[in-house]
């Protein structure tokens, strides 16, 4: 008998029971797409006593079962039952896996799956750490009409830094809804009883657990956002002091179009209560007024801007015990302007575009950098990204009053025969007041490091890119970054390449450097090997780090089982994660169970 998808009974005898059951005698059964009249061979089949398939619950029932895998018998079970070709979930155990590791062992994971409803399912994963104890992963999903939630709960008994058989547990929920006119809320748990056992057992590879409820609307021009968050930190340095929390941020923007062509005016309100961030704590009331006018001039686009902005703060503590404790109101102007002007140039085939720009902007007012906690204003290297960027801190608590002139030159061409090229240049200078950090590794300097990159798409399936900082006095390289790339069919080789000055690193004896490699080669339409290598070159050494090999095989022309080989080596470690060395075998039988994608696992 021959089904839909290929499915195939053989059998000595059988009988049929119209829109019931089918019942085969010493049957051999197999999803593999096979073309039996030229003779071939399945890749895996079941061979039973009886088989029957109940054609009014969907299930096919095996009895005194052997699995054949190329004609070997694997296994011998008195019963299996399984779904058939028509069914798209059904409660039942899952494909097992296996991984070999030399810290853990033999790691074995027995999923079971259970369907609670049309729009809600349950899967408990139960796993064995040969060395190391024993953990139980449940996941729970459910669908609404407006809203999804999704909740990953784990428990075990595993060894720990601290003992060698701990009760652990976490948990990561995650429920999303749309309500009312256009509200979007968000709200997640993420907590861990133990700071390490989710890295060292593969669940979660993250060193911070965030917990948040997070509600955001669009209307028009306008938006509106209201945060609350708490984090954890699972790094070995972290403290109770170090996981802030905050209870809440409420933000408001409007944008809308000004009194004349060309104009925009923007408008925020935000409050911010933030508790526990290195033992900071400090309430926040911002507004900012700002409007944007753009007009042709000289050939190009001039630009202004001016934006007032407002700070009111209540500092309740502070991690520097000299500091006394306040509440203060900062106020600054920030005015910019701006011109560019794209030119179309060509040189004989070869078609482009260059765009200088230039931009000055000025911030006034009072300069409270020391005074304030800098919570939200995260420290920036210069780069093409933020160089124009008005306040390239991009927080309101470090406000930098003084003047600077940025300048940059940009350029894009397309040819046939040499390929796509684009590249930028750019340096800015500070012309008063104090130098940004992030502008020299001597942060004294008023003129920046020179800011570049090149990229080279060819007609040859090969890209080239390049970006990076050289110093202003001795065009050192402070920082690059190169990444070349080959893409043709069925092979992919990347190469990326990153340096960065140890001026940028405390007690550094050398520049951080390093490499990635990573190849995919496409033997045919099933069989895919992959590979990735890291290598430290800190320090004129040269150091593997972590490794990775796989090799995918999904099906061939009998579309039937998936098998997955991968190999995983990192040398990274810390008090309780483990330098890791490991196998892991993915066997995938159809029809036998399995979830195409694992939520949570990495």
């Amino acid at each position: 008998s021959q089904f839909s998808q290929k499915a195939r009974f053989s059998a000595d005898s059988g009988e049929y029971e119209d829109k019931k059951l089918t019942i085969f005698d010493k049957s051999n059964f197999s999803p593999c797409d096979c073309d039996y009249e030229e003779g071939e061979s399945p890749i895996w089949d079941l061979r039973a006593t009886k088989s029957i398939h109940n054609l009014e619950t969907k299930t096919i029932t095996h009895n005194n079962v052997r699995m054949h895998v190329l004609g070997f018998p694997i296994f011998y079970l008195p019963i299996l039952q399984h779904p058939d070709w028509s069914v798209n979930r059904r409660t039942g155990f899952l494909v097992p896996t296996l991984i070999y590791s030399k810290d853990k062992g033999l790691t074995t994971t027995i999923p079971f799956f259970k369907v609670l409803g049309s729009t809600n399912d349950i899967e408990y994963r139960v796993t064995n750490f040969q060395f190391r104890g024993q953990a139980v992963e449940t996941v729970y999903r459910q669908k609404f009409l407006e809203s999804d939630l999704n909740v990953e709960l784990i428990t075990g008994q595993l060894e720990t830094f601290r003992e060698k058989s701990e009760n652990v547990g976490a948990i990561d929920a995650n429920f999303n809804s749309n309500v009312g006119k256009g509200w979007n809320i968000e709200t997640k748990l993420s907590r861990s009883s133990q700071d390490t056992f989710l890295r060292r057992y593969g669940y979660n590879n993250s060193q911070t657990l965030k917990s948040e409820v997070s509600a955001q609307k669009i209307l028009n021009n306008k938006f509106f956002k209201v945060n609350a968050s708490d984090l954890q930190g699972l790094g070995p340095d972290d403290t109770e002091d170090k996981e802030p929390s905050i209870l809440p941020s409420i933000y408001y923007e409007n944008i809308k179009e000004g009194f004349y062509p060309g104009q925009i005016i923007k408008t925020e309100l935000s409050a911010l209560k933030l508790d526990n961030d290195e033992s900071n704590e400090m309430v926040r009331w911002t507004s900012l007024f700002g409007i944007t006018q753009q007009k042709k001039t000289f050939g190009g686009y001039l630009n202004g801007e001016i934006n007032l902005l407002g700070n009111y703060y209540d500092i309740q503590e502070r991690n520097q015990n000299n500091s006394k404790l306040t509440e203060f109101g900062q106020s600054n102007i920030i005015l910019s302007s701006w011109w560019n002007k794209p030119i179309g140039t060509n040189l004989g085939d070869i078609y482009g575009i260059i765009e200088p720009k230039i931009k000055a902007t000025f911030i006034g007012g009072t300069d409270r950098t020391d005074e304030v906690p800098n919570r939200d204003s995260s420290d920036f290297r210069i780069d093409e990204a933020n160089m124009f960027l008005t306040n390239r801190f991009q927080g309101k608590d470090f406000i930098l009053p003084g003047s600077h002139i940025d300048i940059g030159l940009s350029g894009i061409t397309e040819n046939s025969f040499i390929g796509d090229i684009s590249g930028f240049t750019g340096v800015s200078y500070t012309t008063s007041g104090e130098s940004a950090k992030g502008l020299t590794t001597e942060e004294t300097e008023d003129i920046s490091d020179y800011v570049a990159s090149l990229t080279i798409s060819t007609p040859l399936n090969v890209e080239i890119s390049w970006s990076g900082r050289a110093d202003s006095n001795d065009f050192e390289l402070n920082e690059s970054r190169t990444s070349a790339s080959y893409n043709i069919e069925g092979t992919t080789i990347s190469f990326l390449h990153n340096q960065l000055s140890k001026g940028y690193f405390l007690a550094a004896e050398d520049d951080r450097e390093e490499a990635y490699l990573n190849i995919i080669q496409k033997i045919n339409d099933d069989f895919v090997i992959s590979a990735n290598q890291v290598w430290d070159l800190s320090s004129g050494e040269t150091k593997k780090d972590k490794s990775e090999i796989s090799l995918n095989w999904n099906g061939g022309t009998q579309n039937c089982l998936a098998i997955s080989l991968n190999f995983k080596r990192d040398p990274y470690a810390d008090r309780d994660v483990k330098k890791i060395s490991e196998v892991q075998l993915l066997l995938n039988f159809k029809y036998l169970g399995s979830i195409r994608k694992s939520e949570g696992r990495n």
